[in-house]
């Protein structure tokens, strides 16, 4: 199964060359949030999901498509022992990142607000819950 999830930046410098948000919500107050199609990640597959992710690749493609136009600079699992830990207010809890963006085509659509989102994709399975 293949599967897409679609985060707004919290945050873009005006020149379009940093972006930092959530990559991926697992769940706002206690309660699993619901990807796109309907399914439920759970944190340790987020987990190890994001560590493969980041030893494996690092990379910002623009719409899952084409070369390299960036890389990710700050990674994040957030968790409810890292939240409680540094005393976080927010009750999400998933994977956050950053990244430096350093193709100026994209950049230029960060800072017109054309890209405005984290856009992660994967395979996984499926089990009843």
């Amino acid at each position: 199964m293949n599967f897409g999830v679609t985060v707004d930046f919290e945050k873009a410098d005006p020149t379009g060359r940093y972006v930092r948000g959530w990559a991926s919500v697992v769940s706002k107050g206690g309660v699993p949030v619901e990807d796109h199609q309907g399914d439920i990640i759970e944190m340790d597959e987020l987990r190890k999901a994001a560590h493969q992710f980041i030893v494996d690749a690092r990379v910002a493609k623009a719409m899952h498509d084409g070369g390299q136009v960036g890389q990710v600079v700050e990674s994040v699992i957030i968790d409810d022992a890292f939240a409680k830990a540094t005393g976080m207010s927010d009750d999400r809890r998933g994977w956050w990142v950053g990244m430096e963006i350093t193709d100026p085509a994209v950049q230029e659509k960060v800072r017109k607000g054309t890209f405005r989102a984290f856009s992660i994709g994967g395979r996984g399975r499926r089990k009843k819950v």
